[in-house]
């Protein structure tokens, strides 16, 4: 398979509400026109075989739910360097693995991606269910608009 560049990369479980907030986004933008260096994946709880994924691109961008103390539908942006050296705010991903621990692993394998960027939202709801929030559905719209902006920085 031929890796694009930059990979947009969804994380989340859609059978928990606002957990799957990551997977949302990218069905969105999957159906927009992009870059053809730019390529969208639905990771949903793939948890440690993201590695394969994220080795060798030259950027990917993260969106996913976190568990912080902040208000529901706070935006976080963090760099890979920021997830790796710990100052992320001690950001919890609503599922078994967080992506750091997917990061650290490409990174001792020695075929991390050249940049990350992680776009994380603090959930309202992550009981049973399979739709978002008002909160959360509220701030895909601001969360694409992120995305695009790492695209458009990457040209």
């Amino acid at each position: 398979m031929d890796k694009k560049p930059i990979l947009i990369l969804g994380l989340g479980n859609l059978l928990l509400k606002d957990e799957g907030i990551g997977v949302h986004v990218v069905q969105r933008i999957m159906n927009m026109s992009l870059p053809e260096n730019v390529e969208v994946l639905d990771g949903g709880t793939l948890g440690m075989k993201l590695v394969y994924y994220i080795e060798d691109r030259t950027k990917v961008i993260v969106i996913d739910a976190v568990l912080i103390d902040d208000q529901p539908g706070s935006i976080y942006h963090f760099t890979g360097k920021d997830l790796l050296e710990g100052n992320a705010c001690q950001l919890f991903s609503a599922h078994d693995i967080d992506f750091t621990h997917v990061l650290k692993n490409a990174e001792m394998f020695g075929n991390a991606p050249k940049e990350v960027v992680f776009i994380g939202i603090k959930p309202e709801d992550i009981s049973p269910g399979i739709e978002l929030t008002p909160v959360i559905e509220a701030q895909i719209p601001r969360i694409i608009e992120l995305v695009l902006k790492e695209i458009e920085v990457s040209k």
